[in-house]
């Protein structure tokens, strides 16, 4: 990833205030929702990001497992969990990170994030997204 590019893109995203950006040199995807959400539309909203970077706010093992199906140039998180990274790793992902915490919390703030908790057992991108998107569309 060329550093001038992520660069200008933490830029962009710290100056919008942004959860989610995708950016190749311009934003092609911008979020200011929190959760699951952002990452879930863009996951429903393209086929591929190859050539593209994402900057997320928060990338837990579920948000990795969107973010490996879409297939970005890099990925940066400015928080990274354990098991995120070992995903990325895991599938050969580039990718940083500003921050990295042993799980995502729930909106609670005390408690595992209840999605994390339900894919803990789970190592497979695609089998994790389809559990997550059957739950998180019957909310």
């Amino acid at each position: 990833m060329e550093e001038t590019l992520l660069k200008t893109a933490l830029k962009i995203f710290e100056e919008k205030n942004l959860s989610l950006l995708v950016y190749n040199g311009r934003s092609i995807f911008e979020s200011k929702d929190s959760g699951l959400k952002p990452v879930i539309e863009l996951y429903q909203s393209f086929d591929n990001l190859e050539g593209n970077l994402v900057i997320d706010k928060m990338v837990g093992k579920v948000a990795a497992s969107f973010l490996l199906k879409l297939k970005p140039e890099h990925i940066h998180a400015k928080v990274i969990s354990e098991q995120a990274l070992k995903l990325l790793n895991e599938y050969g992902q580039s990718f940083s990170y500003d921050e990295k915490i042993p799980f995502v919390l729930g909106r609670d703030g005390k408690s595992m994030c209840p999605f994390e908790k339900l894919v803990l057992e789970m190592d497979d991108p695609e089998e994790i997204t389809r559990v997550v998107l059957s739950k998180f569309t019957s909310l």
